[in-house]
């Protein structure tokens, strides 16, 4: 065995030692991400029927919050 064919065995096995780790590094799973956000709103209906007129209202209520930024500290007064 002549040196050159030595040196071609040994390339030949680094190449594919690295395709081996560069398809496991491929096959990995993705950390899961962040649970989706809770909703910010809500909404709520209710109907009333008066007994007198037999009419019908329907009060609805849409409740949406938000989150400011933190803003800046105010001093407390007097100072």
């Amino acid at each position: 065995m002549n040196l050159r064919l030595l040196f071609c065995i040994a390339m030949g096995m680094f190449t594919t030692a690295l395709g081996v780790v560069m398809l496991v590094s491929n096959l990995r799973r993705e950390p899961p991400g962040a649970p989706p956000p809770k909703p910010n709103f809500s909404a709520r209906a209710t109907t009333v029927m008066d007994p007198e007129t037999g009419e019908k209202t329907t009060y609805r209520e849409i409740t949406v919050s938000t989150i400011l930024a933190p803003g800046p500290v105010t001093p407390p007064a007097g100072k």
